[in-house]
């Protein structure tokens, strides 16, 4: 049970600030980890940084130095590592994090969590240290969201549902290693001169994004494939990718998102299916941005398995 070795917990703010307003949500989140893994006030450390601006970059939390110096600190001492904020600035990280801290992450395996701007951390993780991570708003802990992490800590299965298949169905059950999440951050992460390199064939991708275009989503979509994800992934997720608000211009821009990707994708589809590799594609309506209950915690590197009801089982190893 990973429960049971969870016995430090670092808040981390690698990206943008969070705004003073969410105090409130940050004291409920330390509180609700606090009670459920039985630590004491001591053993959650929270950032400096959580809410400041570096004087030269205001949009990020600290110079990059300092945040990647923060960064180190926590994988050396905590045991989960949860990333408060999104924006931008996670990536610059990356370029300072080496093959001893990808070792230590490796052999110490502490869980991270974190969303959106956060994906290319999660993902350079996954990628060199093959440790499982947590896709997922670490604030929304509150409203029955965490049953699903401490769930997935415990090392049980969780489920969630999709809303509809947006190619025919599967036959049987489709299994394999969620990856993904915020799909800008994702493409970004893979654009690079020596792309990061996966067995797509053994993954299933999630994304989701926050007021996408069409155009944006084209560009989006079109690094998939040239990447190689489209031809040899074995089925993708998608949630929001507009941002959640109850009005019918968000509901009928979600739709437009949608048909476009099965629209752009319509030749790959066809020629996987004629070759008995069908892509399913499924859309879910709680995985991404503005969505409060019911959340989807995703464990990329862990295992999921979707059938043909829409049934979707996650589960940590």
């Amino acid at each position: 049970m990973v429960l049971t070795r969870l016995r430090k917990v670092g808040f981390i703010a690698p990206s943008t600030a969070l705004p003073k307003s969410e105090k409130g949500s940050v004291s409920k989140t330390a509180r609700i980890l606090r009670e459920s893994l039985d630590l004491a006030p001591e053993d959650i450390a929270i950032s400096e940084f959580l809410y400041s601006s570096d004087e030269e970059i205001d949009h990020v939390t600290a110079p990059a130095k300092a945040r990647t110096e923060e960064f180190k600190r926590v994988i050396r001492e905590c045991d989960l590592i949860v990333s408060l904020a999104g924006g931008t600035g996670a990536e610059d990280l990356s370029f300072k994090l080496d093959k001893t801290d990808y070792r230590l992450i490796r052999s110490r395996r502490p869980i991270f969590i974190g969303f959106s701007d956060f994906t290319f951390l999660l993902s350079e993780i996954y990628h060199h240290a093959r440790v499982p991570v947590i896709y997922f708003p670490s604030l929304r802990l509150g409203k029955g969201n965490s049953k699903k992490i401490l769930a997935l800590l415990a090392g049980e299965e969780i489920v969630d549902h999709g809303r509809r298949w947006l190619t025919p169905p599967p036959p049987r059950r489709i299994s394999g290693i969620p990856i993904g999440g915020n799909l800008s951050t994702f493409v970004n992460f893979l654009n690079r001169s020596h792309p990061p390199k996966f067995n797509w064939k053994r993954h299933i991708l999630f994304i989701e994004d926050v007021h996408i275009d069409v155009e944006d989503l084209h560009r989006f979509l079109a690094a998939l494939r040239r990447h190689q994800v489209v031809d040899k992934i074995r089925g993708i997720v998608i949630g929001s990718l507009v941002g959640k608000t109850p009005n019918p211009s968000t509901r009928k821009n979600q739709k437009e998102a949608l048909d476009f990707v099965v629209h752009y994708l319509r030749d790959d589809l066809v020629k996987r299916r004629r070759a008995g590799s069908p892509l399913p594609i499924l859309a879910v309506t709680n995985f991404g941005h503005g969505i409060e209950r019911n959340l989807m915690a995703v464990p990329i590197g862990g295992r999921v398995t979707i059938s043909k009801s829409k049934k979707i089982v996650f589960q940590l190893p």
